[in-house]
């Protein structure tokens, strides 16, 4: 067998000029071109049936979970002029700390004993209401003694007029009784059976049964008269007293509530000057100053500094466009890029993210925005990472609500047809039960 190299071969057949050759090396160029693009197309048809995870996307920036640990301005309660600040904006202030001296500028308040001036008048008061309540008792025993006299008295006046209708009544019995007498002596007396001594007698004792009946009559009328002018004297006594008593009873009434208005007042100076230094409700920092300088007049009400709390439970606030409303619910899984944070986001691969945060659903506006509905997050840190501690409130935000888990070749054909995404109920990441 001959020894034939490679090279020497090589060297005698120019492959240059060899149409067969040239064809086959551009055969085995195809073939590695369809294997590459089999290989290609497998790999995205393998990518057709990846998991994807439906998402809908909003902005939004860093806010806090509680009303109160939200930025709040500090007003004025009362009208003044700005005398004294104690504290200039990026100072921390704790809950009580005083921010600013106000002065006064209504000049029913410029006297500086005006506390002690109307706490004298009220004292002055209570003493005259002290003394109203005196004489009311005093008028209110009078009044009591007189009605228990006119009542003893009107007992009497009617026990004597009892006793004078008794007189009468006798008094008219002895005159029947003598003129029965006197008839039967004027019979015997013209019969001549009896004397005129005794006619004379029978005759006199019927003139004084009369004349005694007559007296006895004058004396119950007179005691029916009494009877009656001790109820008018007494009614008009007790008319006066009982007058007296309701001017008394008026003057304590108006000066009771003199008192009241005096307590009112003088409880408005206490209050008011309490207002006249500033405090800081919370623990937290002075981010603005809305009045400068000193002296300047400020009105009831008008804001004179913000106070942003320290101590704050962090959260965010992301709108959405009307159209996502129905597919946000509490509990619903979010995750968020912060302004300022480096982030590699996969929106449909959660998980593979880097730079984002965990966080939940936790309420959901019902009123829209101008910038869409406000939906409220606060962290999760289910996956144990948590928030970074140096965000700030207000700053931006980018959410992504996670929805449900589908085909990649799914989401496509929703993407093309303008479908909208997987209706779910929210937390399990499940399609809703139609």
């Amino acid at each position: 067998m001959l020894n034939i190299s490679k090279n020497s071969v090589a060297e005698r057949i120019n492959t240059h000029s060899s149409e067969a050759f040239s064809e086959i090396q551009k055969l085995k160029l195809v073939r590695k071109v369809n294997v590459v693009l089999i290989v290609i197309f497998s790999i995205l048809l393998f990518a057709l049936f990846l998991p994807w995870t439906q998402n809908v996307r909003g902005m939004g920036e860093v806010t806090t979970y509680l009303p109160s640990q939200r930025p709040q301005t500090l007003q004025s309660n009362i009208p003044g002029r700005i005398q004294k600040w104690f504290v200039r904006e990026g100072d921390t202030v704790a809950a009580g700390d005083t921010i600013v001296f106000i002065s006064e500028l209504k000049d029913e308040y410029f006297d500086p004993l005006v506390q002690e001036r109307t706490q004298d008048q009220l004292n002055a008061l209570i003493e005259s209401i002290t003394a109203y309540e005196g004489k009311l008792t005093a008028l209110d025993n009078v009044l009591a003694a007189m009605i228990q006299n006119r009542d003893f008295k009107l007992q009497q006046t009617k026990q004597k007029i009892t006793a004078d209708s008794m007189d009468v009544i006798a008094a008219q019995v002895r005159i029947e009784q003598a003129l029965i007498q006197f008839q039967r002596a004027d019979t015997l007396f013209k019969e001549g059976i009896a004397s005129r001594f005794d006619y004379e007698t029978r005759n006199q004792n019927y003139q004084e049964a009369q004349a005694r009946f007559q007296s006895t009559q004058a004396k119950f009328a007179n005691t029916k008269t009494d009877f009656m002018a001790t109820i008018s004297d007494y009614a008009e006594k007790i008319s006066k007293l009982s007058s007296d008593r309701y001017t008394v009873v008026t003057q304590l009434l108006e000066a009771r509530q003199k008192q009241a208005q005096l307590e009112n007042k003088l409880s408005n100076i206490q209050v008011r000057q309490g207002y006249y230094y500033l405090t800081a409700p919370q623990h937290g920092m002075i981010t603005r100053t809305y009045v400068a300088g000193l002296g300047e007049n400020i009105k009831e009400g008008e804001p004179l500094a913000q106070l942003m709390p320290l101590n704050y439970q962090i959260a965010a606030e992301v709108y959405v466009r009307p159209v996502d409303l129905p597919l946000i619910k509490n509990g619903q899984k979010v995750r968020l890029e912060f302004d300022g944070w480096p982030a590699i986001v996969f929106s449909g691969w959660p998980n593979t993210s880097f730079g984002t945060f965990a966080a939940k659903v936790v309420a959901v506006d019902n009123v829209a925005d101008p910038r869409g509905y406000r939906v409220l997050v606060v962290p999760d840190a289910s996956d144990g990472r948590y928030w970074p501690e140096q965000l700030r409130f207000g700053s931006g935000v980018s959410g992504i609500m996670l929805l449900n888990d589908v085909p990649i070749w799914y989401e496509l054909w929703r993407q093309i047809n303008g479908f909208p995404p997987e209706y779910y109920t929210g937390g399990d990441l499940k399609p809703a039960k139609k």
